[in-house]
């Protein structure tokens, strides 16, 4: 990876973008990249014990209790997931996949002291019928994305300008394919470091609940 101090030159390495500028450490253009670039649902697939939640259960969990399990894969075949923000300096990447009866994924509020959680959620091709409701807590808006060069959509995505890309949210939900339905109509180019990105954006306003949910389908 490139980096850049005020005082030295660029060490060499693959463009991936510069992290340190002025002395200070560059996280969102990191997110941007880690969400759109890394190896998606890449796990260990000869483990087959993954905790099941099915219809009726439920799961809260919080950052601090996944890294203290070390628990990263689950499948959602009607549950519910509750994930809860508590967890500072924890960045963790978890993998769902929804089974027939899909479920719900529920982000609580952002508390004062939130770490930052990235699922990958996948609906499992053998499953006749899948939907998944994912829903935000105590948000004003969030931002849905899909990278038509990756083929990936994100929803609640951290990265990019205040102004044009929304912050407030502490989890990003990765999914393959346009499945929000996003179209050239909502299209933006996003200045990175380097160069320019064509992204579908779409901006979810919550109502007095101050809640959004965004319902997937397979």
């Amino acid at each position: 990876m490139g980096r850049r101090t005020d005082r030295l030159h660029d060490l060499p390495g693959t463009q991936l973008d510069q992290e340190i500028r002025g002395g200070f450490f560059v996280l969102r253009h990191t997110l941007m990249e880690v969400a759109r670039d890394a190896s998606m649902f890449g796990g260990n697939p000869g483990i087959s014990e993954r905790p099941v939640i099915g219809t009726g259960a439920l799961l809260r969990k919080s950052l601090i209790d996944i890294a203290r399990t070390c628990q990263r894969d689950y499948v959602l075949r009607g549950g519910t997931m509750e994930f809860e923000s508590t967890g500072a300096l924890h960045v963790l990447w978890v993998r769902i996949t929804a089974a027939t009866g899909g479920g719900r994924l529920v982000f609580g509020p952002k508390s004062a002291d939130p770490g930052l959680l990235l699922v990958d959620l996948t609906l499992n091709d053998e499953a006749d019928s899948t939907a998944v409701s994912i829903v935000f807590r105590d948000v004003t808006r969030l931002t849905v994305t899909y990278d038509v060069g990756t083929d990936i959509t994100l929803i609640g995505l951290l990265s990019g300008a205040p102004t044009t890309l929304d912050c407030n949210a502490w989890a990003v939900v990765r999914l393959r394919g346009n499945v929000c339905g996003l179209t050239e109509d909502n299209s933006q180019y996003i200045a990175g470091d380097n160069d320019f990105t064509n992204l579908y954006i779409r901006h979810y306003q919550s109502r007095d609940k101050k809640e959004i949910c965004i319902t997937i389908k397979k």
